[in-house]
C-alpha cells in the first residue's frame, strides 16, 4: 500500500510533439510548460513545469502529478499556443501515463509603427502594447488582455512580434514621473496612456485584424496631453499617530490590458503624500513600510488592504508591519489594493491606516 502511494505521488509521464501547424515539419528547442489549470503562483513558488522539444519537436514530462492543466508551447517567430482560442486543458490521472500530444504551432503576426511627439519628432523609450480583444467582447466596448509588450527605439520605432491571429489595439505608455514627484506635469498637463490611432477613449481605439504571418506596418501616432491632478493624503497607524517613511504607489488598473510604470510618493514626518501628474483613470492604490527585522529575521513590509472604490474621504486596510520581537509576516501574505478614481479632480483626504499583524 505504501509503495503504490509513493508511485501516485511522484506522478506519471506526459509526452508528445510540437508541428508546424502549416508544414507539419517536427520543430526543435520549443519551450513546453504546464500550468495548473485553476490555480495561480505566489510570489516566491516554483513556475511551471518546463521541457524543451528535441530534433524530432518530441518533449517529456517525467513525472507530473494528477490534475488538471492547461498547456503552452513557446518558441521566436511562432505565436504561444496560449494564445489560441482551443488553448487545451489536460487530465492528468494516477496511473496514467499522459502520452502521443500533438501541439500544432501558427507563425505570429506582427504590427509595427512609430510613436512621435506633437512635433513629429521621435520618442524613444515608450512602452507599447498589443492588447488582444476578447471574442466575446460586446459591440463597440474594447476588452482585451496584453498579448506583447515593446519599448520604442531611438527613432521612436516599435515591432510587436509572434501575435496569434485575432483582431487588437495598440496602446503606447509615457514614461513614468521621476519616483516621489510631487509636480502636477508641465503647465497641469501630462502624457496620457494613447491607443491608436490617437485616443485616451479605449472605446475609439482602431481595431486592426491580424492573420497568422501576417505584419501589418505603418502605424504612428503621438501620445494625447490631459490634464493632470494630485492624489493625496495621510498615513497612519492603528493609533492615529502619523506613520513616516511610508511608501505610497498609485498603479494604473490594467483591466482592459496593457501596463504603466507607477507613480510613487512617500509619507513625510507627518505622515501626508503626495503624488502628482496624475491623468484621468482608475487606479490600484497600496502603501506599506521596510522594516528591518531583529533577532536574526530578514527585512519584511507591509501593504494596505481591501478593495473600494475611493474617489475622496477614508479608506481603511490591513497591513504588515515588523518590530522588535515580531516575526515577519508569512510570505504568502498577499497585498490587497485599493481602487482610487481620478476624474477630472484631485483626490484629496484619504487616510491610509496600517495596522500590526501579529
Amino acid at each position: 500500500m505504501l509503495l503504490a502511494m509513493l508511485v501516485i505521488l511522484a506522478g506519471v509521464p506526459v509526452s508528445g510533439r510540437v508541428v508546424d501547424a502549416q508544414t507539419q515539419s517536427p520543430m526543435a528547442g520549443v519551450r513546453v510548460m504546464l500550468f495548473p489549470a485553476e490555480q495561480m503562483f505566489l510570489p516566491g513558488a516554483m513556475g511551471p513545469q518546463q521541457a524543451m522539444t528535441d530534433v524530432n519537436g518530441q518533449f517529456v514530462f517525467d513525472a507530473v502529478a494528477p490534475g488538471r492543466y492547461r498547456i503552452d508551447a513557446q518558441k521566436m517567430g511562432f505565436a504561444p499556443l496560449a494564445g489560441a482560442s482551443n488553448s487545451s486543458v489536460l487530465e492528468v490521472t494516477a496511473g496514467h501515463a499522459l502520452t502521443g500530444l500533438e501541439l500544432r504551432l501558427k507563425k505570429g503576426g506582427a504590427i509595427t509603427g512609430r510613436i512621435v511627439d506633437a512635433g513629429g519628432e521621435p520618442l524613444p523609450w515608450i512602452m507599447v502594447s498589443a492588447l488582444r480583444q476578447a471574442a466575446d467582447a460586446p459591440p463597440g466596448r474594447v476588452m482585451a488582455t496584453t498579448a506583447q509588450m515593446a519599448q520604442t527605439n531611438d527613432l521612436g520605432e516599435f515591432r510587436l512580434a509572434s501575435l496569434p491571429e485575432g483582431d487588437y489595439v495598440v496602446i503606447a505608455a509615457p514614461q513614468p514621473a521621476p519616483p516621489f514627484s510631487q509636480s502636477t506635469g508641465a503647465n497641469g498637463f501630462a502624457l496620457a496612456p494613447t491607443y491608436y490611432p490617437g485616443t485616451a477613449n479605449k472605446d475609439a481605439a482602431q481595431i486592426i485584424t491580424l492573420a497568422s504571418a501576417q505584419t501589418v506596418s505603418g502605424l504612428q501616432f503621438s501620445l494625447v496631453s490631459t490634464p493632470a491632478y494630485q492624489v493625496s493624503g495621510v498615513v497612519v497607524d492603528e493609533a492615529g499617530s502619523p506613520v513616516s517613511g511610508a511608501m505610497v504607489t498609485l498603479m494604473i488598473e490594467a483591466r482592459n490590458g496593457g501596463t504603466g510604470a507607477p507613480a510613487m510618493g512617500q509619507s513625510d514626518e507627518n505622515g501626508m503624500f503626495r503624488i502628482g501628474g496624475v491623468v484621468p483613470g482608475t487606479y490600484r492604490l497600496m502603501a506599506g513600510t521596510q522594516t528591518i527585522w531583529r533577532g536574526g529575521s530578514t527585512a519584511g513590509g507591509g501593504v494596505a488592504g481591501g478593495m473600494v472604490t475611493v474617489t475622496g474621504g477614508v479608506f481603511v486596510g490591513g497591513a504588515s508591519l515588523g518590530g522588535p520581537g515580531v516575526p515577519p509576516p508569512p510570505a504568502t501574505t498577499m497585498p490587497t489594493p485599493i481602487e482610487v478614481t481620478v476624474d477630472n479632480a484631485d483626490v484629496s483626504g484619504l487616510k491610509i491606516v496600517l495596522t500590526t499583524r501579529r
